[in-house]
């Protein structure tokens, strides 16, 4: 360290003589004291998956790697490495795991690498049967909330503003996930929550249209969510599935008479609420009463 301190005394004061007399420090030593020579992300990342995708890992440690991951991945250039780097297979086959934290935490990896980042939302569209595989882990009953809440967590941020995502989200019966959650009255507000957030996370991604508000009739959606302004107080599930009808009454779609005479109960169930509201989407939807 000495050798190193008088090295950075010459070469501050340019002497060309004392430098040469000097020599290059140790490049080891420059490594550890300004950091450096350390695993570069890619290797990081691949050291990660390689740790998830042990069997014979103790589970403490496979979740440990996992996290690692995800934090990895926040970055946007470490996301799209995913797909160079052939981790979307292994990441998948984490689906599948029987232990129901790594299925979450693989959950949530996904839906963080997707969020807001279309090439890794490019990338995800060209996996077989990943969305599907998403699409019955939300559904799934028997699955633990954590990993329900997380599979819709993953979804919202993989179809958001992506047309080829949500046409293959809709094509795969996606929105018949969603009815289901917001009519059961066992539903957890975090999911119920989710559940909208899907669904206007897929309008965002649509053209809202006399056919795809069939579909939505079909699928019980539009009744499930009006009727949640009459069953719910929670602002995050009301708040949301205001904003989901406000989406459609400015699309100029028109509501049926009994749509109105339910919606119109609603609105007056969530009057209290109406401070802690999206003031928009609330006079919105008032409006049309």
């Amino acid at each position: 360290m000495e050798k190193l301190l008088h090295w950075s005394i010459v070469n501050a004061q340019e002497d060309k003589e004392a430098i040469a007399k000097v020599g290059q420090p140790d490049p080891k030593l420059l490594q550890q004291l300004f950091g450096g020579g350390g695993p570069d992300d890619p290797t990081l990342m691949r050291e990660a998956m390689a740790v998830v995708r042990n069997q014979e890992a103790e589970l403490e440690n496979r979740l440990v790697a996992m996290d690692n991951f995800e934090m990895l991945i926040e970055n946007l250039d470490n996301a799209n490495n995913i797909e160079n780097m052939k981790l979307w297979t292994p990441l998948l086959e984490t689906l599948s795991d029987s232990e129901e934290d790594l299925r979450a935490a693989a959950l949530s990896v996904i839906g963080t690498a997707a969020q807001n980042n279309e090439p890794t939302q490019n990338a995800f569209s060209k996996q077989e049967e990943g969305l599907m595989k998403i699409i019955q882990l939300a559904n799934d009953t028997k699955e633990p909330l954590n990993v329900r809440l997380k599979a819709f967590y993953a979804l919202s941020n993989l179809i958001k503003n992506h047309t080829v995502l949500a046409t293959e989200f809709l094509k795969s019966h996606g929105l018949d996930i969603i009815a289901p959650v917001l009519s059961d009255p066992s539903s957890k507000p975090k999911l119920k929550t989710r559940a909208v957030s899907l669904l206007n996370a897929f309008l965002s991604s649509v053209e809202v249209t006399e056919g795809l508000i069939s579909t939505l009739r079909e699928d019980g959606v539009v009744e499930a969510a009006i009727c949640c302004l009459r069953s719910d107080s929670e602002v995050s599930i009301v708040d949301r599935v205001l904003n989901f009808l406000s989406r459609l009454i400015t699309a100029g779609i028109k509501f049926t008479e009994e749509e109105v005479s339910e919606l119109s109960l609603g609105m007056k169930n969530i009057e209290g609420l109406k401070e802690k509201l999206n003031e928009d989407d609330f006079s919105t939807v008032k409006y049309v009463l």
